[in-house]
């Protein structure tokens, strides 16, 4: 098998739009499994989201790269590595988004700290655990991953944040306008050690501990797996993805990926309501 481990990012990837995984993607993972090949889920979701996903496909006894690599759980779904940001570059990044008028929030763990309720958190349980009916997910396993998620709002946010020193593992940040871009150029500016990346093409920002990326946690994984890195298989479908793509053996974007970002895949599959992920599996990793 030329390429033993297939890493794939979860939205607009492995998920179709409507937060399933369809029949034929389920079906070529495991045939790919059945082969000898590893199933690495590679996602910026949290922690027990990408192991609610992994429940429900059948993917037991595969290690997890979580909060774009932030934090890795290992074959037993128990946390192996967790990178936090520095106490002093995070009362920077509020006071930057308060002087901004700019909304962020904070995960710790499979917690989210956030100062204030708005429609980018108010159903964040519910998209951090999404039903997967049709995928196969079970409604009772579905509540017990959901009751151990939670949504702490925070009202004097900068005191909380200085006082309790939360281990904050990424950050996300939200804006109604067309900001973020020239925000996050600010933020490069005057705040310390943050790797930021959007997983919706400036629709968001993503923000990690400096030095952690997805392709980071990858790398790091191969070598505790004793894969080379020239034998593994990435797929994803956005800019957060973009240097996982570029550093695995084979780099696979979907067809629903921005053009920058395909340009830096070896290879380009047909979109996340195509079944992409199961038509790349077919035509590069089964041979």
């Amino acid at each position: 098998m030329k390429y033993s481990l297939l890493a794939t990012d979860l939205d607009g990837t492995l998920l179709n739009d409507q937060k399933e995984i369809d029949v034929e993607t389920i079906e070529a993972i495991h045939e790919y499994r059945r082969r000898g090949g590893k199933v690495v889920i590679c996602s910026g979701r949290s922690p027990l989201s990408t192991k609610w996903i992994a429940h429900t496909v059948g993917l037991k006894g595969e290690p997890i790269i979580a909060y774009n690599g932030a934090i890795m759980l290992n074959e037993n779904g128990a946390v192996q590595e967790q990178a936090v940001f520095q106490h002093e570059p995070l009362l920077h990044f509020w006071e930057l988004c308060e002087a901004e008028g700019i909304y962020a929030h904070f995960y710790e763990g499979d917690t989210l700290l956030v100062p204030m309720v708005t429609k980018w958190n108010e159903n964040w349980i519910e998209n951090n655990i999404p039903p997967l009916e049709k995928t196969g997910g079970s409604l009772t396993d579905c509540e017990y991953f959901r009751k151990n998620c939670k949504v702490m709002v925070i009202d004097h946010f900068y005191q909380y944040m200085k006082e309790k020193q939360p281990k904050i593992t990424k950050i996300a940040v939200f804006d109604d306008g067309d900001r973020l871009a020239d925000f996050s150029k600010r933020i490069v500016e005057q705040v310390e050690d943050m790797e930021i990346s959007s997983s919706f093409n400036f629709l968001n920002l993503e923000i990690s501990p400096s030095g952690v990326t997805k392709a980071s946690a990858l790398l790091k994984l191969t070598e505790q797996q004793g894969i080379p890195i020239t034998q593994t298989a990435a797929i994803g479908d956005n800019y957060n993805d973009a240097l996982m793509l570029s550093m695995a053996g084979l780099g696979i974007a979907m067809g629903n990926a921005p053009e920058k970002v395909k340009l830096v895949a070896d290879q380009v599959t047909g979109n996340n309501n195509q079944a992409g992920v199961a038509e790349a599996i077919h035509r590069y990793l089964l041979d």
